[in-house]
């Protein structure tokens, strides 16, 4: 049906609101992750500096143990709610839990982020990156004075931005964003979210490209460089893929379990939050000594050292000191995502198995390290799009496609048949359950302090 004149202005003027939210937090994002980045690389730079000339199994307890301690200390004393990945923070906040989305949380999240991850923790940026995206596209639309709806959905268009803009992959963002923050999207808001993707990866690329020349004539083209440069794809690797497939969906679901249980722990030693990421990070910090120098440097991934395991022994040791890792961080609510890390544990079983078939049939699949990678991330987000395209995006390589492909719809196929949750869901539930238990404790305090027959 036609429109008349008055709703061809109406929808003129809202195409024009939303023009300027997408670039607001474009642009809002694009700085934010600019400063998070910097921040990350000069203490990972730090820690690399002193690691050169310094005994490794020294320098590498005491950044991981000095910067969890004060990365807890940062959320402790000003945003408790900067805990964690800040996904699940954002999903809630969606949900109509009332979860702090403000300017003091995304700098209190930059902050105490960049420290942990630049000494060392192996959690990943993207977790932050994106609830601070969240933040930037709830600022925008107050700012603007968008209705509620569009407020919603300028909070899962920042979220996604920020995935974006951190990986450089905007089809991995936009993704994420349809698959998990935006469920049951319309055709409208599809279109306003990937638009939104494009012009933070657009602006991202601006602020970080090289200063040279006017603005306008700023090179756009990927700044990750190709880490993948496969030719060789045969009908032989099909069932190779789809074994690691199915072994990385077995391993997920016991991952996440192992991730709860632990998580629980955490909580009933009733540590404080920077005695805990302290600790854990002195522990991570003596693991990674065993590693070799190359898994130092966070960049690509650690993509580039699985590349240089030659035996079944050095990727297995790898596979553990990776994964072991990972799950005390993100169990004890370090300040970071668990996408990234996920992407490596997926990538060293991968490599695990590469480097097995070459020992037993002098032939693997070239495809297996970022197959696994997104098998493994596939399993425990059940978000078969993102992880298919945020690997392939990292990788740069469309060769990639379909051996990702059957890895990860083999994967999550295997890990619905041990677990309907994703650990996301289960994620979800830890936080509901310990706002519950800090509401209880709470309670008996409030009703005594406004008894009036108290004393």
């Amino acid at each position: 049906m036609p429109l008349t004149a008055l709703e061809r202005r109406q929808a003129l003027k809202r195409l024009l609101r939303l023009l300027l939210l997408v670039n607001a937090i474009g642009i809002g994002v694009a700085v934010a992750i600019r400063l998070y980045s910097g921040e990350t690389q000069l203490l990972n730079n730090l820690r690399l500096q002193l690691a050169a000339v310094l005994p490794r199994w020294i320098v590498l307890p005491l950044m991981g143990g000095l910067g969890g301690a004060v990365a807890g200390g940062l959320i402790s004393s000003f945003e408790p709610e900067a805990k964690g990945s800040g996904i699940v923070q954002v999903m809630l906040w969606l949900e109509g839990v009332p979860i702090p989305m403000t300017w003091r949380l995304a700098i209190v999240k930059l902050l105490a982020s960049g420290i942990a991850i630049g000494s060392g923790l192996p959690v990943g940026p993207e977790g932050p990156s994106i609830q601070i995206g969240a933040v930037v596209g709830r600022a925008s639309a107050d700012g603007l004075q968008a209705p509620p709806r569009e407020r919603r959905l300028a909070v899962a268009i920042g979220s996604g931005a920020g995935l974006a803009a951190i990986f450089h992959a905007p089809l991995g963002g936009l993704a994420y964003t349809l698959e998990e923050m935006f469920k049951g999207s319309t055709v409208r808001s599809n279109a306003v979210v990937a638009f939104a993707t494009f012009a933070t990866i657009t602006w991202s690329r601006l602020l970080n490209g090289h200063a040279g020349g006017p603005l306008w004539l700023r090179q756009l083209l990927p700044v990750i460089e190709d880490p993948s440069n496969l030719t060789d794809f045969r009908l032989l690797d099909i069932p190779l893929l789809m074994l690691l497939g199915a072994i990385a969906g077995a391993l997920a679901m016991l991952y996440q379990r192992v991730i709860v249980r632990l998580r629980r722990g955490f909580f009933r030693l009733h540590l404080s939050l920077w005695q805990q990421l302290g600790l854990v990070g002195l522990v991570i910090g003596l693991a990674s000594s065993l590693l070799n120098p190359s898994f130092d440097n966070p960049d690509r991934l650690g993509f580039s050292a699985l590349l240089g395991l030659s035996t079944p022994l050095n990727a297995l040791v790898a596979l553990v000191v990776q994964a072991a890792g990972t799950a005390l961080a993100v169990a004890a609510d370090a300040p970071g995502g668990f996408l990234a890390p996920a992407l490596v544990v997926g990538a060293s079983l991968g490599t695990l198995v590469q480097q097995v078939c070459l020992a037993l049939f002098h032939y693997a699949p070239p495809t297996l390290l970022f197959a696994g990678g997104g098998a493994f991330l596939g399993a425990l987000t059940r978000t078969p799009l993102t992880a298919i395209l945020l690997t392939f995006e990292l990788s740069k390589d469309y060769a990639l496609l379909l051996p990702i492909g059957f890895a990860v719809s083999t994967a999550i196929a295997v890990a619905d048949l041990f677990e309907r949750d994703t650990m996301y869901d289960l994620m979800r539930d830890e936080s509901l359950r310990e706002r519950r238990r800090r509401e209880a404790a709470d309670a008996p305090a409030a009703h005594t302090d406004t008894d009036p027959n108290a004393g």
